[in-house]
């Protein structure tokens, strides 16, 4: 048998999609992936596709009506946000969009030290986009959300 957990070295995201073959393409487009494996069902929708992307995996399949899991359109949203380390948020953020991503936060360099974006796909996913910029110790983390956290409060009564 073969062993995959370096392959896989921990969970990977599968995400269903309304059409796998457009979100594949798009994924090439925006984050650069490669794809490394693509398995079709019957009716030519996709059942399996890998895709390597920023040193991860990531699998994207067609929606199935007899399957559980549904895309976040059939669903009506999405209810995780894929998080993805770069070495440049702005120039990644960038490519997103122009590739059709709809912008949700435009770069910013956030209290816990990473600049940071979030784009939701066309296919319903969000994706956020960090670089660490500065590397804080548990101590000014904490301090930081706490000055964040008073000042989102005082602003929001």
């Amino acid at each position: 048998m073969t062993d995959l957990s370096a392959e896989f070295p921990g969970p990977t995201p599968q995400i269903v999609v309304s059409d796998a073959d457009s979100a594949i393409r798009f994924y090439r487009e925006a984050f650069g992936a490669d794809e490394l494996v693509r398995n079709r069902a019957p009716d030519g929708r996709v059942m399996h596709c890998e895709l390597l992307m920023f040193g991860g995996r990531i699998l994207v399949i067609d929606d199935f009506d007899e399957d559980p899991t549904s895309s976040p359109s059939r669903l009506g949203g999405s209810t995780v946000r894929l998080h993805l380390y770069v070495s440049d948020v702005d120039d990644v953020y960038r490519r997103t969009v122009k590739a059709g991503a709809v912008p949700i936060a435009e770069p910013f360099d956030a209290f816990w030290g990473d600049r940071y974006a979030i784009v939701c796909d066309p296919f319903g996913h969000y994706w956020s986009i960090a670089a660490v910029r500065e590397e804080l110790s548990t101590a000014e983390l904490e301090a930081r959300g706490d000055t964040w956290s008073a000042r989102y409060e005082s602003e929001t009564e």
